[in-house]
């Protein structure tokens, strides 16, 4: 019976495998998460509420830290200003120049406390006592530089110090809605160039700031965030009873998380995380009755959705397993018609799921196939029109090379050594040129081809230019595409060479780079100007069509090279006007 239920499963369709899997699926879920351990439960959603809780901690502190960075960095700002420093360093002669230096550091407190609208006064206070500020005043004649936070500043002069609600100290504002209670004061030490005590930066930033962050954060029902500083006095906390009768002991001695306290008969948790940078604690304090709530409402919802999902899955899972098996049998449908050629079918869907995005994929394949095959059948004709150019080509000097072997005996005969000479240079010319109509030819018969068409072209230019080839013997069986070089060169001549002045030279370079051959052809003539060397470039790699203003020459040699061996190689133009032209080619390594 089992091995028939399970065969009977085996070889449904796919529409009932998925039905059934999901029933099944959504009634052991529903009955596992019912009789899962009620304190199983419990701890979970402890820790959940607990690591929540702390990452909120931990947020308040970072904005906090952000803040109170932000006023650390305007004073190292001020700190290093030309103004204040010059007034540290006392570098004045006359009451008129110290009084230009004051207003000027004035003019910059302004200008922070505009900008910075957290900020509600800043001081400066030299190591005399003597001080600076655009909106507070001493309250009494004694120096500043008695009072608690400057004596904090000198003894650490390299950190900063924070003081909430500073109330005692020797200044206030000059506005009546500012007090001691509505800031924490920022102070840190001014030193010179020397790293010599000069005196003490102190900005008022406004307690609201931290107010609003405090605020902004809500813990469940009940829960509430508050500041304290390392001594377990309150920096701020919201208008809360349970806050006063936290002991600063608790908040000192516990550890960042899992601390439970009964406060007024109630149990309550309560996380901090503390601020190496500031000193303060952030305090998390959440009644753990509303956990035990939550989790009640938890498992009643659980099992209240879980009999609603079971008689909703019966009749879904159908609709479901429909709308999914569909798109695929669709699918499935056109690829039986792609493999027997028809590539024109395409897949089309509303929706942009994973089946739909299954058939973009294939609609994508069908259509790379396509292009493919268009790509190989139009790069097969281009290269069977450039073989056929090369062929048409060849088929001329057949007569001629016939004829020229007949003048070269008879200029033997005649003992004309000189025409002699052209002559065989022409000959060997056309005889590499036709090669039997092979394409390919080893790198010693393109050299030989070559110099015999600068032989004949010296003869004719007498002495315009001279040539020089260097190449690596090791390469000289090498087989290459035959006339590759020929036509570069006589470009050189014609285009380069021909219309300088001075005795041009071509210097041809043959090399191995790596697996490649590079020829490398040189000459020192007028060369070619930036844009129509880009221009070119361009069309080599076919960034651009060919215009006709250009000959075909070059670029049919550079077309077989990408046609024969792919677009890592071909040829690439370098030239400065006036000092010549570089033209290098590169075609792979080819042994017999």
């Amino acid at each position: 019976m089992k091995i028939k239920l399970v065969n009977l499963y085996r070889n449904s369709s796919i529409l009932y495998k998925i039905m059934f899997n999901y029933i099944i699926i959504i009634l052991l879920t529903v009955i596992t998460l019912s009789w899962l351990n009620f304190n199983r439960i419990s701890k979970s959603l402890e820790e959940v509420t607990n690591d929540h809780t702390l990452q909120m901690v931990k947020q308040v502190q970072n904005n906090i830290e952000f803040y109170i960075s932000n006023m650390e960095k305007t004073i190292n700002y001020i700190s290093n200003d030309k103004s204040l420093l010059q007034y540290v360093n006392q570098s004045y002669t006359t009451d008129s120049e110290k009084k230009i230096l004051e207003d000027d550091i004035l003019y910059l407190f302004n200008n922070y406390s505009k900008t910075e609208l957290d900020i509600s006064g800043i001081l400066f206070t030299d190591s005399y006592g003597n001080y600076i500020s655009n909106n507070m005043k001493k309250i009494e004649t004694t120096p500043l530089n008695n009072d608690f936070w400057f004596r904090k500043a000198v003894d650490s002069p390299n950190e900063i110090h924070l003081f909430s609600k500073p109330i005692g100290r020797n200044v206030r504002s000059i506005y009546d809605y500012y007090s001691a209670d509505n800031v924490i004061s920022i102070v840190k030490a001014v030193k010179d160039s020397k790293e010599n005590f000069r005196g003490v930066i102190m900005i008022d930033m406004k307690l609201s700031v931290v107010e609003d962050i405090i605020d902004n954060v809500v813990l469940g029902k009940s829960g509430f965030l508050y500041v304290a500083d390392n001594k377990g006095d309150v920096v701020y906390a919201p208008v809360n009873k349970i806050v006063y009768r936290i002991h600063p002991s608790i908040t000192q001695d516990m550890q960042p998380q899992n601390n439970l306290h009964t406060i007024d008969n109630k149990n309550y948790q309560i996380l901090k995380n503390y601020s190496n940078y500031t000193g303060y604690n952030v305090i998390g304090i959440f009644p753990t009755d509303e956990t035990m709530s939550i989790i009640i409402e938890v498992i009643m919802y659980i099992i209240l959705y879980g009999i609603l999902i079971i008689i909703l899955a019966i009749i879904l899972s159908g609709l479901l397993t429909r709308s999914l098996t569909k798109p695929i049998s669709k699918l499935r449908k056109l690829m039986a018609e792609a493999e027997n050629g028809q590539l024109d079918v395409r897949f089309e869907s509303k929706y942009n799921d994973e089946i739909g995005k299954l058939g973009k994929s294939f609609n994508k394949m069908i259509e790379s196939i396509k292009n493919l095959i268009n790509i190989v059948y139009i790069e097969q004709r281009k290269k069977r029109k450039a073989e056929l150019r090369a062929f048409q080509a060849q088929i001329k000097p057949h007569f001629l090379y016939n004829t020229l072997d007949t003048i070269n005996w008879m200029a033997q005969d005649y003992e004309a050594d000189d025409i002699s000479e052209i002559v065989t240079s022409l000959t060997n010319l056309f005889r590499i040129s036709l090669s039997k109509g092979k394409e390919i030819i080893t790198l010693k018969d393109e050299i030989k081809h070559v110099e015999s068409y600068l032989t004949i072209q010296m003869a004719r230019y007498e002495d315009k230019f001279d040539y020089t080839i260097d190449y690596d013997e090791s390469l000289l069986e090498s087989r290459v595409i035959k006339l590759i070089i020929q036509p570069i060169v006589e470009n050189a001549i014609y285009h380069g060479i021909k219309e300088c002045e001075h005795k041009g030279h071509i210097s041809i370079k043959i090399t191995k780079i790596e697996n490649k051959i590079c020829f490398i052809i040189n000459d020192n003539g007028i060369g070619i100007d930036k844009e129509t060397i880009n221009e070119m470039n361009d069309m080599f790699n076919k960034v651009r069509d060919k215009t006709g203003k250009y000959g075909i020459g070059m670029f049919n040699v550079n077309e077989r090279l990408k046609l024969s061996f792919g677009e890592d190689y071909g040829i690439k133009i370098e030239s400065i006007k006036g000092h010549g032209t570089t033209i290098k080619i590169l075609h792979p390594i080819i042994q017999d």
